[in-house]
């Protein structure tokens, strides 16, 4: 099989969370935003058999892309973090982070696309979460050598078609 160097791609991605109103866009990152899919797997075997083998099954797969925010934006600090409320006066606003406790992440799941920079505007290249729901983490260094980043971790979780992932356009709607 020959090389084709032009199906070797690089580049940084942006990654859009919500719709609408509540759209957020990931487009300053710093990092690197990172898909990941973990798949889990239960090994059967028999008595008969003794430890081969004979048979492996899918018990559950996950996904979730990772995103250092390098934007330090209050207004977008409660659209990612549970819990967290934007409080204004009209002219200025500040974010409570509250404890979040037995807060349901999955309330706040949206659909994320992640586009890269090199095809933003092809689908054919997209990554979409279609149901997903933030992790959020603050690690804000004050000093002349990092930057302030707000680790967004965004994780699937399954539409009503079971559907954690979709690479390539999602509006492809032939049968496989």
């Amino acid at each position: 099989m020959a090389q084709n160097i032009e199906k070797i791609e690089l580049g940084p991605a942006i990654v859009e969370f919500g719709t609408g109103v509540d759209l957020v866009t990931f487009e300053t990152t710093i990092g690197g935003v990172v898909l990941t899919t973990e798949t889990s797997y239960r090994e059967q075997k028999t008595d008969q058999t003794g430890e081969t083998v004979v048979g492996k099954r899918v018990t559950g797969r996950n996904v979730s892309v990772t995103i250092p925010f390098g934007e330090y934006e209050l207004s977008v600090i409660s659209k990612i973090m549970v819990g967290a409320e934007a409080v204004t006066d009209g002219t200025d606003t500040k974010i409570n982070v509250k404890t979040g406790v037995g807060l349901n992440l999955l309330d706040a799941a949206k659909k994320a696309i992640i586009k890269p920079i090199a095809h933003k505007t092809d689908p054919n290249y997209w990554a979409t979460l279609p149901l997903a729901y933030p992790e959020t983490d603050l690690s804000y260094s004050f000093n002349n050598e990092n930057e302030r980043i707000t680790n967004v971790t965004l994780r699937s979780t399954p539409d009503a078609s079971d559907v954690v992932l979709i690479l390539g356009d999602e509006t492809i709607t032939a049968t496989p």
